[in-house]
């Protein structure tokens, strides 16, 4: 064994229980070596570390088994195919073996870590203790869950019908805190853990400001609440803790027994570096930029530093805005407008601006949107971005008319056959809200959305699907289907719906279809985007139609008309 994977991996005995590799970091171990004689078994909750005579949490029968499948937002370490997102302590390739979809370990090869380091985290993981049993106590079905690069455990062990002190049973924050309950179920059947840490907090100077703390479900009950962890959770000491990274690996036991675990996935709890805010809603929501992708780290490699090259700084751009990094993009786009000339270049200069402007359309930035948009025109009046960017800004500020003007310039100079489809739809709506019903019916009845194009929309193109509806054939609930889960396109089906509403004179199910637009999660869409300003503008409406249901009485005071 290496000197890294004795750092990672030491011993751990407890009463009755035989020799087996722990986890832990070499700060760690040194702290456990200093700790002084007086703090190694100092009572917590009344009862000495590993106490026998600590009542055993009572026996609870849990339901049956329920698979939880990774949502969308999950980082899937394992799904029963590849070790690729672990590595061993040491950071040689993962050796523990993969078994009917399950990872087994590999007794003696030591600690698996995963190669990311996470920080606040939701943790699903299950696992099983072998079939039948060996041993007893904690020579049973013994494994770990470790947060905080191994200073933090969850107990994995067989404590079906098997006694051992309780700080060291399953589900137990080892050598600090029992479960409530014993929720195990037999050798040979899968358990689940669900597991939230939030890790621990430090000043700058090394102070402890808040502990690590463990939620823990076990086969769906609720077995750690929100426990506080005194310091890392270490074999026949309490040692303090001592600062360290924010973002650390995590890691299984290897504690010389075959357990298995499979379904392992996590959600990430706090923002990464990369995850920037966007865009803050009045009500107080908040949404993030995604993680740096492959294909921004390659648009910023072809980039280097040639910032006089618009193709390439457009390209970074539409890549970071892929990630919803748009802050970000609006910073790629301003740097490539300082390094060309509007008036050597104005195409050019246009086209930087579009997108600059698009993306401050993006974060609710409207006057600056409405700025870079505008001079984009007056640099190339043929931009199609801009005229159909500053169509939806016109039309979000409530401007219908003028919006009609934009998009009737952009549906000629559309690119794809998904611009015309889109420019054909914001025309439509335009004019419709302007008043020009007949005038927008007749424009749907040329089909120009149809027109043969080398590059067609894509099969269930969301704008296209709302031409549909506003040409009479589908209705509003054939539109949305209880499958969609795209968040972007929920919110462009659901604004649409609503607008069909409204036009009709149904303002109930107009509000309704733009509630559900802005509760859909895809606040960079437009139909997102345009839902907020419609429901503002409804609450205003109501407000000014409440303020004036009354009248006065002989004395002048209000009475209020029911």
């Amino acid at each position: 064994m290496s000197n890294r994977e004795r750092a990672a991996a030491g011993r751990k005995r407890g009463a009755g229980s035989g020799t087996a590799h722990d986890v832990c970091s070499l700060a760690l171990l040194c702290t456990v070596a200093l700790a002084p004689a007086g703090a190694q078994q100092a009572p917590l909750g009344g009862w000495p570390q590993h106490s026998r005579a600590r009542p055993a949490p009572p026996v609870v029968t849990p339901g049956p088994y329920v698979q939880a499948l990774p949502p969308k937002d999950a980082v899937v370490l394992f799904d029963g195919s590849t070790l690729d997102r672990f590595m061993m302590s040491d950071s040689s390739r993962a050796t523990w073996r993969i078994a009917d979809g399950a990872l087994e370990v590999v007794p003696g090869t030591g600690t698996l870590m995963t190669r990311e380091a996470f920080g606040d985290v939701q943790l699903h993981i299950e696992w099983m203790a072998p079939n039948p049993p060996r041993g007893r106590d904690q020579d049973r079905g013994n494994s770990g869950v470790f947060f905080g690069g191994g200073r933090y455990e969850v107990q994995v062990l067989d404590s079906y019908r098997n006694a051992t002190y309780p700080d060291g049973q399953a589900a137990a924050l080892y050598g600090q805190f029992p479960p409530l309950v014993n929720a195990s179920r037999p050798p040979g059947e899968w358990q689940t853990y669900d597991i939230t840490y939030r890790r621990p907090r430090f000043a700058r100077g090394g102070a402890l400001l808040s502990p690590a703390t463990l939620t823990v479900v076990h086969n769906g009950v609720l077995v750690q609440d929100h426990r506080a962890l005194v310091g890392p959770t270490t074999n026949g000491t309490r040692a303090p803790y001592e600062r360290h990274e924010d973002r650390l690996p995590l890691m299984l036991q290897d504690h010389d027994h075959p357990v298995r675990f499979r379904n392992i996935w996590l959600r990430h709890l706090e923002p990464l570096a990369d995850e920037t805010v966007q865009y803050r809603m009045p009500q107080g929501d908040v949404f993030r930029a995604l993680p740096t992708t492959p294909a921004i780290t390659a648009a910023q490699a072809a980039l280097g530093n040639d910032w006089g090259n618009t193709d390439k700084v457009i390209a970074l751009g539409v890549a970071q805005s892929g990630a919803r990094q748009f802050r970000e993009a609006i910073a790629t786009f301003t740097r490539g407008l300082q390094n060309l000339s509007a008036t050597q270049r104005p195409k050019e200069a246009a086209m930087l601006l579009r997108w600059r402007g698009h993306r401050y359309l993006s974060v609710r930035e409207f006057v600056r949107a409405n700025a870079d948009l505008t001079r984009a025109l007056q640099l190339d009046g043929t931009n199609y971005g801009a005229l159909f960017h500053l169509g939806v800004l016109r039309f979000r500020e409530g401007r219908h008319t003028d919006a009609a003007a934009l998009f009737a310039r952009a549906q000629p100079l559309a690119p794809d056959g998904g611009e015309r489809a889109g420019s054909t739809d914001w025309l439509y709506m335009s004019l419709a809200r302007a008043g020009r019903l007949d005038e927008a019916n007749a424009m749907l009845a040329r089909r120009i959305d149809q027109q043969p194009d080398a590059r067609p929309a894509p099969p269930g193109y969301a704008y296209l699907s709302r031409l549909r509806l506003y040409r009479g054939e589908i209705t509003p609930e054939q539109l949305i289907t209880d499958n969609e889960s795209d968040e972007v396109n929920l919110s462009t089906l659901a604004y649409g719906v609503g607008n069909w509403y409204f036009v009709q004179g149904d303002t109930a199910n107009a509000r309704r279809a733009w509630e559900r637009a802005v509760s859909s999660g895809g606040w960079p869409g437009f139909g997102f985007n345009v839902a907020e300003a419609e429901l503002k503008r409804l609450d205003g409406a109501m407000r000014a139609g409440a303020g004036s249901r009354g009248r006065r009485t002989a004395d002048g005071r209000r009475q209020e008309l029911q």
